[in-house]
């Protein structure tokens, strides 16, 4: 069914904040036409009445780690564990049936009181010493492996503490290159990424990858129902410049976008890089890549027509990623570089972004899971707490922001809860700007914004479609994912 008509539509404008009734013509997977009079809809072809639900453009994450995300799936997961002994039970059940128990997304802020200081190699070993055990923590920055694990990681891997089987940054970020996973497995995480992410009514993503499950995609690349733009690592950069890549290069569901470098850490290992040390420590974190470095990656990304995709969450780290950006970037920043999080940020920051016209990619849903009074960012960073993830001020500066959610957790709704309810000024936006930092702003990070994000001709009907109006802060915790359309084909729909 290539032509068809979506009829009794309560399109959802955020940029207006209204609702305009209209019908939706949809041809070979595109919106053709918004039509205002019922009378003049076209004859001869399926109609399909919405009853006056709203619906709004499909949601782009802007960071995800969608294939990674479905291989956890299929891994222990400990995101509803309340304790370290909850962890450690529910990895021992498991090390009775497994050769490998891989465990991910702990978080000590979770549990009912933090005992991960007695966490290490030998609490693992415990459970076995015969079979690897990995413990990752939800960041993905931070990792607690047994001494069978521990004996299966290089020595040539850096920030790693082999007393007590701690991993930091890379070699946890990267443990998948040791601990591989099936073709077979990648395969099924797509599959299983995918049904969740269309669940929520994310219809586009911004996937960090690594070239092996990059050309998972392509050979499922006709199967694929979300839309995907890739990002690979930095230690890939020059392979990709050597096959000839170029940021876009592609099609509308599978594409390559640029390259993804790390300057720091998280908040939660205590490993970005501050200005001024987490409370009750003097800790500041660590920058992972020198400013020289940084210089030739960026220089080489210029001439090679490859965006860069910069993690940077603290403020000593995002100044030295804007004294860099500031030397070698184009005027305009034509690439559309992008730097990721900005959790903390200097005021003089914020002009320099914007000056510059840097992409500033972030993630609302971090601000409802750990940004609240007594929370964890109150607990590591004491008051800064409230002027961290200011997504309003950047706005208000003219900053291009674009949402996100790293998957902890995904899902969009859950996200702009964070933006709506942010404990603080500089960060609390208006349901509809946050809705449209998720579905409007989002395209322009990948250069789809002209066939992506609004619900008008020309564009691709990836639509959602909810059960009450979203516009009205009060339905937000009632708000519900009923159906979802990509490329004209509903591709879920809520039982």
């Amino acid at each position: 069914m290539e032509t068809f008509t979506l009829e009794n539509v309560n399109c959802v404008n955020f940029t207006a904040r209204r609702i305009n009734r209209y019908a939706l013509l949809i041809e070979k997977g595109y919106i053709t036409a918004k039509i205002a009079d019922p009378r003049r809809l076209p004859k001869g072809i399926p109609r399909f009445d919405l009853k006056k639900k709203y619906v709004i453009p499909g949601f782009t994450d802007c960071h995800t780690h969608l294939v990674a995300t479905g291989i956890e799936m299929q891994r222990l997961d400990l995101s509803t564990c309340r304790s370290l002994d909850d962890c450690l039970q529910r990895i021992s059940a498991q090390a009775k049936k497994r050769k490998l128990v891989f465990a991910s997304n702990w978080d000590e802020n979770s549990w009912r009181f933090d005992d991960s200081t007695r966490l290490n190699r030998r609490t693992l070993d415990r459970i076995s010493r015969s079979k690897p055990i990995i413990m990752r923590r939800i960041c993905g920055h931070y990792a607690v492996v047994n001494t069978c694990a521990l004996q299966r990681i290089p020595r040539n891997w850096k920030i790693v503490d082999r007393r007590n089987g701690l991993l930091y940054e890379d070699v946890a970020l990267n443990l998948n290159d040791i601990f591989m996973p099936t073709d077979e497995m990648l395969t099924k995480a797509v599959r299983l990424g995918t049904n969740k992410a269309l669940q929520l009514g994310i219809t586009s993503v911004h996937e960090i990858s690594i070239p092996r499950r990059f050309r998972i995609l392509q050979k499922l690349r006709h199967k694929l129902r979300v839309r995907f733009a890739v990002y690979l690592p930095e230690k890939h950069h020059k392979s990709v410049i050597e096959t000839g890549l170029r940021t876009g290069y592609g099609d509308d569901w599978l594409k390559f976008a640029g390259t993804k470098i790390y300057v720091d850490g998280s908040l939660g290992a205590r490993t970005a890089a501050l200005w001024h040390s987490f409370t009750n420590s003097r800790r500041r974190g660590n920058i992972l890549v020198s400013k020289n470095a940084l210089s030739k990656l960026l220089q080489s990304a210029e001439n090679n027509g490859i965006q860069l995709m910069i993690h940077s969450i603290g403020d000593r780290a995002t100044s030295t990623v804007l004294d860099v950006l500031r030397k070698h970037t184009q005027s305009g920043n034509p690439l559309r570089h992008r730097i990721e999080h900005l959790e903390i940020l200097a005021a003089e920051s914020v002009a320099d972004i914007a000056g510059l016209k840097i992409i500033a990619s972030m993630q609302p849903n971090f601000v409802h899971r750990w940004q609240n009074p007594e929370g964890m960012y109150h607990r590591i960073l004491g008051n800064r707490y409230l002027r961290m993830n200011c997504f309003k001020s950047l706005l208000n500066a003219h900053v291009k922001v674009v949402f996100g959610s790293d998957c902890m957790p995904l899902g969009p709704i859950y996200g702009v809860k964070g933006a709506v309810g942010h404990p603080s000024e500089c960060g609390r936006l208006h349901i509809a700007d946050a809705l449209r930092l998720y579905t409007e702003a989002g395209p322009y990070a990948t250069f789809d914004e002209k066939k992506k994000g609004r619900i008008e001709p020309g564009h691709f009907a990836d639509l959602v479609i909810l059960n009450k109006n979203p516009l009205e802060e009060q339905n937000l915790n009632s708000l519900q994912v009923e159906a979802v359309m990509v490329n004209g084909r509903f591709a879920y729909r809520h039982k």
